[in-house]
Protein backbone atom coordinates (compact mmCIF):
# COMPACT_ATOMS: atom_id res chain seq x y z
CA UNK A 1 0.00 0.00 0.00
CA UNK A 2 1.37 3.63 -0.88
CA UNK A 3 1.20 5.90 2.44
CA UNK A 4 2.57 9.77 1.40
CA UNK A 5 4.07 11.99 3.64
CA UNK A 6 3.71 15.74 3.66
CA UNK A 7 6.11 17.53 5.71
CA UNK A 8 6.07 21.00 7.09
CA UNK A 9 8.29 22.65 9.13
CA UNK A 10 11.97 22.20 10.71
CA UNK A 11 14.63 19.62 10.45
CA UNK A 12 12.64 17.75 13.52
CA UNK A 13 9.91 17.43 10.96
CA UNK A 14 11.85 16.27 8.70
CA UNK A 15 13.96 13.88 10.32
CA UNK A 16 10.28 12.94 11.90
CA UNK A 17 9.02 11.97 8.07
CA UNK A 18 12.73 10.19 7.24
CA UNK A 19 11.88 8.01 10.12
CA UNK A 20 7.95 7.16 9.63
CA UNK A 21 8.93 6.42 6.11
CA UNK A 22 11.73 3.89 7.36
CA UNK A 23 9.36 2.16 9.93
CA UNK A 24 6.49 2.10 7.59
CA UNK A 25 8.60 0.30 4.61
CA UNK A 26 10.19 -2.05 7.40
CA UNK A 27 6.41 -3.27 7.73
CA UNK A 28 5.59 -3.48 4.11
CA UNK A 29 3.92 -0.46 3.10
CA UNK A 30 5.25 1.49 0.59
CA UNK A 31 6.59 5.11 1.63
CA UNK A 32 5.98 7.52 -1.77
CA UNK A 33 5.46 11.64 -2.28
CA UNK A 34 2.29 12.95 -1.85
CA UNK A 35 2.18 13.77 -5.99
CA UNK A 36 2.56 9.92 -6.60
CA UNK A 37 -1.55 9.94 -5.31
CA UNK A 38 -1.26 7.59 -2.39
CA UNK A 39 -4.12 5.53 -0.82
CA UNK A 40 -2.93 7.30 2.63
CA UNK A 41 -1.75 10.60 3.71
CA UNK A 42 0.81 11.51 6.72
CA UNK A 43 0.86 14.98 7.08
CA UNK A 44 3.19 16.40 9.19
CA UNK A 45 2.05 19.94 10.57
CA UNK A 46 4.07 22.86 11.74
CA UNK A 47 2.48 25.86 13.53
CA UNK A 48 5.48 28.07 14.26
CA UNK A 49 3.79 30.56 11.86
CA UNK A 50 0.22 31.71 10.97
CA UNK A 51 0.41 31.61 7.78
CA UNK A 52 1.45 28.06 7.80
CA UNK A 53 -0.76 27.02 10.06
CA UNK A 54 -3.30 28.32 7.59
CA UNK A 55 -1.74 26.55 4.47
CA UNK A 56 -1.99 23.20 6.35
CA UNK A 57 -5.47 24.00 6.90
CA UNK A 58 -6.69 24.40 3.52
CA UNK A 59 -4.67 21.22 2.75
CA UNK A 60 -6.51 19.36 5.07
CA UNK A 61 -9.47 20.51 3.58
CA UNK A 62 -8.58 19.66 0.09
CA UNK A 63 -7.86 16.42 1.49
CA UNK A 64 -11.25 15.91 3.37
CA UNK A 65 -13.15 16.88 0.17
CA UNK A 66 -11.04 14.30 -1.80
CA UNK A 67 -12.08 11.55 0.50
CA UNK A 68 -8.30 10.86 1.24
CA UNK A 69 -7.78 9.30 3.90
CA UNK A 70 -5.73 11.06 6.25
CA UNK A 71 -2.99 10.98 9.37
CA UNK A 72 -2.24 14.41 11.20
CA UNK A 73 0.74 14.42 12.98
CA UNK A 74 3.51 17.27 14.30
CA UNK A 75 2.65 20.13 16.27
CA UNK A 76 -0.58 20.92 15.50
CA UNK A 77 -2.56 18.32 16.83
CA UNK A 78 -1.21 18.50 20.29
CA UNK A 79 -1.12 22.28 20.51
CA UNK A 80 -4.25 23.41 18.77
CA UNK A 81 -7.05 20.15 18.88
CA UNK A 82 -9.78 21.79 18.10
CA UNK A 83 -7.94 22.74 14.95
CA UNK A 84 -7.73 18.50 13.74
CA UNK A 85 -11.34 17.60 15.71
CA UNK A 86 -12.93 19.46 12.68
CA UNK A 87 -11.61 16.37 10.40
CA UNK A 88 -13.69 13.58 11.55
CA UNK A 89 -12.94 11.15 9.17
CA UNK A 90 -8.80 11.65 9.95
CA UNK A 91 -6.63 9.92 12.67
CA UNK A 92 -3.86 11.38 14.95
CA UNK A 93 -0.36 10.37 15.59
CA UNK A 94 1.51 12.39 18.53
CA UNK A 95 4.38 14.48 17.72
CA UNK A 96 6.57 11.55 17.92
CA UNK A 97 6.62 9.04 15.20
CA UNK A 98 7.95 5.97 16.84
CA UNK A 99 4.51 4.18 16.87
CA UNK A 100 3.42 5.36 13.15
CA UNK A 101 3.02 1.87 11.93
CA UNK A 102 0.54 0.70 14.59
CA UNK A 103 -1.41 4.09 14.12
CA UNK A 104 -0.96 3.38 10.27
CA UNK A 105 -2.46 0.13 10.59
CA UNK A 106 -5.92 0.94 13.40
CA UNK A 107 -6.76 3.35 11.24
CA UNK A 108 -6.94 1.22 7.66
CA UNK A 109 -8.58 -1.59 10.30
CA UNK A 110 -11.42 0.48 11.84
CA UNK A 111 -11.25 4.07 10.46
CA UNK A 112 -9.90 5.29 13.42
CA UNK A 113 -6.47 5.49 15.98
CA UNK A 114 -5.31 6.59 19.03
CA UNK A 115 -3.37 9.21 19.82
CA UNK A 116 -0.12 7.81 21.00
CA UNK A 117 2.97 9.55 22.68
CA UNK A 118 5.84 7.42 22.21
CA UNK A 119 9.42 7.83 23.95
CA UNK A 120 13.01 7.07 22.66
CA UNK A 121 14.82 4.29 24.49
CA UNK A 122 16.25 2.74 21.66
CA UNK A 123 18.68 3.29 18.98
CA UNK A 124 16.32 4.72 15.91
CA UNK A 125 17.17 2.75 12.97
CA UNK A 126 18.45 3.63 9.70
CA UNK A 127 16.01 5.93 8.12
CA UNK A 128 15.37 6.24 4.29
CA UNK A 129 16.67 9.46 4.41
CA UNK A 130 15.89 12.48 1.37
CA UNK A 131 19.57 12.56 0.90
CA UNK A 132 22.02 9.75 1.19
CA UNK A 133 24.99 12.36 2.25
CA UNK A 134 23.31 14.29 4.69
CA UNK A 135 21.42 12.76 7.99
CA UNK A 136 19.28 14.44 10.83
CA UNK A 137 19.99 13.52 14.26
CA UNK A 138 17.20 14.43 16.56
CA UNK A 139 19.16 15.22 20.38
CA UNK A 140 16.45 16.09 22.61
CA UNK A 141 12.62 16.68 22.74
CA UNK A 142 11.32 19.81 23.85
CA UNK A 143 12.42 22.90 25.39
CA UNK A 144 13.20 24.87 28.79
CA UNK A 145 11.70 28.09 27.74
CA UNK A 146 8.24 29.73 28.58
CA UNK A 147 8.53 32.38 25.58
CA UNK A 148 5.31 34.21 25.41
CA UNK A 149 5.09 34.07 21.56
CA UNK A 150 5.79 30.41 21.16
CA UNK A 151 3.27 27.50 20.36
CA UNK A 152 5.63 24.76 19.31
CA UNK A 153 6.39 24.49 23.46
CA UNK A 154 2.62 23.47 23.59
CA UNK A 155 3.03 20.32 20.94
CA UNK A 156 6.52 19.28 22.43
CA UNK A 157 6.65 19.98 26.02
CA UNK A 158 9.68 19.80 28.53
CA UNK A 159 13.39 19.08 27.66
CA UNK A 160 13.91 15.26 27.29
CA UNK A 161 17.47 14.61 26.16
CA UNK A 162 18.78 11.56 24.14
CA UNK A 163 21.23 9.76 25.92
CA UNK A 164 24.52 10.30 24.45
CA UNK A 165 24.94 6.10 23.55
CA UNK A 166 22.12 6.04 21.45
CA UNK A 167 23.05 9.41 19.66
CA UNK A 168 26.33 8.10 18.80
CA UNK A 169 25.11 4.69 17.66
CA UNK A 170 23.33 6.75 15.75
CA UNK A 171 25.81 8.72 13.90
CA UNK A 172 27.76 5.95 13.86
CA UNK A 173 25.54 3.87 11.56
CA UNK A 174 25.02 6.71 9.30
CA UNK A 175 29.10 7.69 9.16
CA UNK A 176 29.54 4.11 7.87
CA UNK A 177 26.37 4.18 5.16
CA UNK A 178 28.33 7.48 3.86
CA UNK A 179 26.76 10.35 5.43
CA UNK A 180 28.68 13.30 4.66
CA UNK A 181 26.77 15.71 7.03
CA UNK A 182 25.67 15.06 10.35
CA UNK A 183 22.89 17.65 11.47
CA UNK A 184 22.31 17.79 15.25
CA UNK A 185 18.74 19.57 15.37
CA UNK A 186 16.12 19.47 18.26
CA UNK A 187 13.88 22.29 19.69
CA UNK A 188 16.33 24.05 21.17
CA UNK A 189 20.22 22.70 21.15
CA UNK A 190 21.80 24.90 23.85
CA UNK A 191 20.20 23.15 26.34
CA UNK A 192 20.41 19.47 25.62
CA UNK A 193 21.67 17.39 28.57
CA UNK A 194 20.64 20.08 30.91
CA UNK A 195 17.84 17.32 32.39
CA UNK A 196 20.59 14.31 32.41
CA UNK A 197 23.71 16.02 33.87
CA UNK A 198 25.41 16.55 30.56
CA UNK A 199 25.59 19.28 27.89
CA UNK A 200 26.21 19.94 24.23
CA UNK A 201 30.04 20.71 24.58
CA UNK A 202 30.28 17.42 26.20
CA UNK A 203 27.66 15.03 23.40
CA UNK A 204 29.94 17.05 20.78
CA UNK A 205 33.31 15.39 22.12
CA UNK A 206 32.27 12.11 21.39
CA UNK A 207 30.73 12.66 18.15
CA UNK A 208 33.79 14.24 16.97
CA UNK A 209 35.92 11.05 18.32
CA UNK A 210 33.76 8.75 15.72
CA UNK A 211 36.08 7.53 13.06
CA UNK A 212 35.00 8.83 9.34
CA UNK A 213 34.85 11.38 6.49
CA UNK A 214 32.22 14.16 7.40
CA UNK A 215 31.29 17.18 9.42
CA UNK A 216 28.09 18.16 12.07
CA UNK A 217 25.97 20.73 11.61
CA UNK A 218 24.68 22.24 15.04
CA UNK A 219 21.41 23.45 15.02
CA UNK A 220 19.83 26.58 17.18
CA UNK A 221 20.77 27.25 20.28
CA UNK A 222 19.40 29.66 22.66
CA UNK A 223 21.95 32.56 24.33
CA UNK A 224 20.78 31.75 27.82
CA UNK A 225 22.00 27.81 27.70
CA UNK A 226 24.81 28.84 25.66
CA UNK A 227 26.73 31.09 28.09
CA UNK A 228 26.37 28.42 30.70
CA UNK A 229 29.06 26.87 29.00
CA UNK A 230 30.50 29.27 26.07
CA UNK A 231 34.11 28.31 26.74
CA UNK A 232 34.01 23.98 26.56
CA UNK A 233 31.47 25.04 23.72
CA UNK A 234 33.87 27.24 21.87
CA UNK A 235 36.73 25.04 22.31
CA UNK A 236 35.05 22.04 20.81
CA UNK A 237 34.08 24.18 17.63
CA UNK A 238 37.47 24.71 16.67
CA UNK A 239 37.63 20.54 15.93
CA UNK A 240 37.74 20.02 12.14
CA UNK A 241 34.84 17.75 12.02
CA UNK A 242 32.13 20.82 13.26
CA UNK A 243 31.23 23.30 10.61
CA UNK A 244 31.92 26.27 11.82
CA UNK A 245 28.78 27.46 11.95
CA UNK A 246 26.52 28.65 14.74
CA UNK A 247 23.15 29.67 15.00
CA UNK A 248 21.84 31.50 18.30
CA UNK A 249 19.05 33.34 18.09
CA UNK A 250 18.35 36.88 19.28
CA UNK A 251 14.92 37.93 18.15
CA UNK A 252 15.14 41.24 19.00
CA UNK A 253 17.80 44.17 19.62
CA UNK A 254 15.80 45.89 22.97
CA UNK A 255 16.25 43.94 26.13
CA UNK A 256 12.53 45.69 27.51
CA UNK A 257 11.39 43.19 24.39
CA UNK A 258 13.38 40.47 25.18
CA UNK A 259 12.48 40.48 29.00
CA UNK A 260 8.71 40.99 28.15
CA UNK A 261 8.98 37.71 25.51
CA UNK A 262 10.42 36.14 28.79
CA UNK A 263 13.83 35.19 26.55
CA UNK A 264 16.09 34.95 30.09
CA UNK A 265 18.89 36.80 28.52
CA UNK A 266 20.13 40.63 26.83
CA UNK A 267 21.08 41.86 23.75
CA UNK A 268 24.30 42.12 25.55
CA UNK A 269 24.64 38.55 26.38
CA UNK A 270 24.19 37.60 22.42
CA UNK A 271 26.86 40.49 21.65
CA UNK A 272 29.49 38.63 23.96
CA UNK A 273 28.41 35.42 22.43
CA UNK A 274 29.49 36.15 19.03
CA UNK A 275 32.44 37.85 19.81
CA UNK A 276 34.00 34.88 21.37
CA UNK A 277 32.95 32.62 18.58
CA UNK A 278 34.62 35.36 16.23
CA UNK A 279 37.60 35.62 18.78
CA UNK A 280 38.86 32.02 18.36
CA UNK A 281 37.91 31.58 14.75
CA UNK A 282 36.55 32.75 12.00
CA UNK A 283 32.40 31.39 11.89
CA UNK A 284 29.36 32.15 9.88
CA UNK A 285 26.75 33.52 12.55
CA UNK A 286 23.50 33.02 11.68
CA UNK A 287 20.62 34.51 13.93
CA UNK A 288 16.72 34.81 14.09
CA UNK A 289 15.01 38.42 14.38
CA UNK A 290 11.24 39.03 15.11
CA UNK A 291 9.95 42.13 13.87
CA UNK A 292 6.67 43.90 15.36
CA UNK A 293 5.79 41.86 18.81
CA UNK A 294 2.93 43.50 20.41
CA UNK A 295 5.31 45.82 22.70
CA UNK A 296 7.66 46.85 20.24
CA UNK A 297 8.16 50.46 20.20
CA UNK A 298 10.03 52.18 17.51
CA UNK A 299 13.00 53.08 19.91
CA UNK A 300 12.84 49.02 20.42
CA UNK A 301 12.97 48.29 16.61
CA UNK A 302 15.77 50.61 16.45
CA UNK A 303 17.80 48.71 18.85
CA UNK A 304 16.86 45.73 17.15
CA UNK A 305 18.83 47.26 13.62
CA UNK A 306 21.69 48.99 15.46
CA UNK A 307 22.47 45.64 17.19
CA UNK A 308 21.96 43.94 13.77
CA UNK A 309 24.87 46.57 12.28
CA UNK A 310 26.91 46.01 15.16
CA UNK A 311 27.19 42.31 15.17
CA UNK A 312 26.64 41.66 11.44
CA UNK A 313 25.04 38.34 11.32
CA UNK A 314 26.37 36.19 8.10
CA UNK A 315 22.33 34.83 7.71
CA UNK A 316 19.37 35.94 9.35
CA UNK A 317 15.66 34.50 9.62
CA UNK A 318 13.48 37.26 9.52
CA UNK A 319 9.94 36.99 11.01
CA UNK A 320 6.79 39.23 11.29
CA UNK A 321 5.52 38.77 14.70
CA UNK A 322 2.07 36.56 14.02
CA UNK A 323 -0.04 35.98 16.85
CA UNK A 324 -0.43 32.13 18.08
CA UNK A 325 -3.57 30.97 20.22
CA UNK A 326 -3.13 30.43 23.70
CA UNK A 327 0.51 32.11 24.03
CA UNK A 328 0.48 35.33 26.28
CA UNK A 329 1.46 37.64 23.21
CA UNK A 330 -1.38 36.33 20.98
CA UNK A 331 -3.64 37.97 23.30
CA UNK A 332 -2.32 41.40 23.38
CA UNK A 333 -3.33 43.96 21.55
CA UNK A 334 -1.28 44.00 18.18
CA UNK A 335 1.02 46.38 16.34
CA UNK A 336 -1.14 47.43 12.89
CA UNK A 337 -0.29 45.33 9.76
CA UNK A 338 1.57 48.26 7.82
CA UNK A 339 3.92 48.97 10.92
CA UNK A 340 4.99 45.93 10.69
CA UNK A 341 5.60 45.36 6.98
CA UNK A 342 7.58 48.85 7.14
CA UNK A 343 10.01 47.25 10.03
CA UNK A 344 10.27 43.88 8.54
CA UNK A 345 11.44 45.88 4.70
CA UNK A 346 13.94 47.81 6.39
CA UNK A 347 15.49 44.89 8.03
CA UNK A 348 15.45 43.23 5.13
CA UNK A 349 17.53 45.82 3.11
CA UNK A 350 19.96 45.90 5.46
CA UNK A 351 20.07 42.66 5.43
CA UNK A 352 20.70 42.48 1.49
CA UNK A 353 23.14 44.68 1.28
CA UNK A 354 25.45 43.46 4.15
CA UNK A 355 24.99 39.81 2.89
CA UNK A 356 26.00 40.98 -0.38
CA UNK A 357 28.89 42.39 0.69
CA UNK A 358 30.23 38.97 2.48
CA UNK A 359 29.19 36.77 0.13
CA UNK A 360 31.38 38.91 -2.82
CA UNK A 361 34.26 39.21 -0.35
CA UNK A 362 34.72 35.12 -0.86
CA UNK A 363 35.47 36.07 -4.79
CA UNK A 364 38.55 34.81 -5.38
CA UNK A 365 39.49 32.28 -2.93
CA UNK A 366 40.16 29.16 -2.71
CA UNK A 367 38.16 26.79 -0.13
CA UNK A 368 37.49 23.09 0.34
CA UNK A 369 33.61 21.64 -0.72
CA UNK A 370 31.87 18.96 0.15
CA UNK A 371 29.26 18.24 -2.35
CA UNK A 372 25.79 16.82 -1.28
CA UNK A 373 23.32 17.47 -3.71
CA UNK A 374 22.35 18.73 -7.07
CA UNK A 375 19.92 21.24 -7.99
CA UNK A 376 18.95 23.54 -10.88
CA UNK A 377 22.04 22.11 -12.64
CA UNK A 378 24.18 22.83 -10.40
CA UNK A 379 26.26 20.15 -7.87
CA UNK A 380 25.57 21.80 -4.42
CA UNK A 381 27.90 21.44 -1.49
CA UNK A 382 28.97 23.30 1.83
CA UNK A 383 33.00 25.03 2.90
CA UNK A 384 33.98 24.55 6.39
CA UNK A 385 31.86 27.99 6.99
CA UNK A 386 28.85 26.25 6.03
CA UNK A 387 28.26 28.69 3.39
CA UNK A 388 26.93 26.79 -0.28
CA UNK A 389 29.02 26.85 -2.59
CA UNK A 390 27.41 25.93 -6.26
CA UNK A 391 29.48 24.80 -9.76
CA UNK A 392 28.13 23.31 -12.62
CA UNK A 393 30.57 20.21 -12.56
CA UNK A 394 29.08 17.19 -12.18
CA UNK A 395 28.90 13.40 -10.65
CA UNK A 396 30.62 14.99 -7.47
CA UNK A 397 27.79 13.78 -5.23
CA UNK A 398 29.84 12.54 -1.73
CA UNK A 399 32.71 14.35 -3.25
CA UNK A 400 35.27 16.84 -1.58
CA UNK A 401 36.82 19.00 -3.87
CA UNK A 402 39.20 22.33 -3.94
CA UNK A 403 36.97 25.03 -5.38
CA UNK A 404 37.55 28.58 -6.64
CA UNK A 405 35.01 31.21 -5.50
CA UNK A 406 34.49 33.11 -9.15
CA UNK A 407 30.80 34.81 -8.06
CA UNK A 408 28.70 35.08 -5.56
CA UNK A 409 24.99 35.72 -4.97
CA UNK A 410 23.39 36.98 -1.36
CA UNK A 411 23.43 33.49 0.01
CA UNK A 412 25.27 31.31 -2.01
CA UNK A 413 29.00 30.98 -3.47
CA UNK A 414 29.38 30.14 -7.33
CA UNK A 415 32.87 28.35 -8.26
CA UNK A 416 35.31 25.71 -10.06
CA UNK A 417 36.65 23.06 -9.25
CA UNK A 418 40.65 23.25 -9.91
Amino acid sequence: MKVGILTYGCSVNRADSELMATLLAEAGFEPVLESEDPELLIVNTCIVKGPTENKIIRKLQDFEEAGKKVIVTGCMPKAYPKLIDRFKGFAVLGVNSFDVVEVVTDYLKAGKAKNVQGSRDKVLPKRKKYNDYVDIVQISEGCLNQCTYCATRLARGKLVSYAPKLLIAEICESVSAGAKEIWLTSQDNGCYGFDIGTNLAELLRQVVRVPGDFKVRIGMMNPQYVLKFLDELAEVYKNDKIFKFAHIPVQSGSDAVLKHMKRGYTAGDFERIVAEFRKKMDITISTDIIVGYPTETEADFKKTLELLKQTEPDFLNLSRYWPRKNTLAGEMTQLPRDVVAVRSKAVAQWYEGSAKAKSKAWVGKMCSVTFTEERDGFSVGRNSLYKPVLTREKNLLGKTCSVKITDARKSELIGKCV
